[in-house]
């Protein structure tokens, strides 16, 4: 349970494994319900993507979907295309906070506090991104640092 008293559904982290191992999504949101739980929200559906084209326009609905509303959110996403450099396939799921600066005040305490609950249903986990306002939430940026890492 989170400092915050909030507790993480223990289906969060079955659906990474399966994320990680079968890549059954493209993305998983997952939101704070009643200041009590944190449970999956949206899942994406399970695409195949192999350029940075195709993994960016991907991202673009996830983005797009995320930033209508001004509410946190966690997400898992898969990126997934040929590198830049030296055509290697890179495949690496990664763990985005999405916690815009016109949020609720206490939306925003609540769920970074919460943060690190789940991301302990993630092992093995080794990409974080934060975003704050639409900027923040680039493709580009994060998909450079996933080839960085990889």
């Amino acid at each position: 349970m989170a400092m915050s008293g909030i507790e993480v559904d223990p289906d969060i982290a079955t659906l990474f494994n399966d994320m990680k191992l079968r890549s059954i999504h493209k993305f998983a949101t997952f939101k704070i319900e009643n200041k009590k739980k944190v449970v999956q929200d949206v899942l994406g559906d399970p695409v195949s993507t192999e350029t940075r084209d195709q993994d960016k326009a991907e991202f673009q609905k996830l983005k797009d979907m995320v930033t209508a509303s001004n509410e946190p959110r966690y997400i898992l996403y898969d990126f997934s295309f040929q590198m830049k450099k030296d055509n290697r396939s890179v495949k690496k799921l990664a763990f985005i906070f999405w916690c815009p600066d016109d949020s609720k005040i206490g939306d925003k305490m609540i769920y970074a506090s919460t943060k690190d609950s789940i991301k302990k249903s993630f092992s093995g986990l080794s990409l974080e991104f934060q975003a704050n306002d639409k900027g923040d939430f680039d493709y580009d940026t994060m998909a450079d640092d996933v080839e960085r890492k990889a």
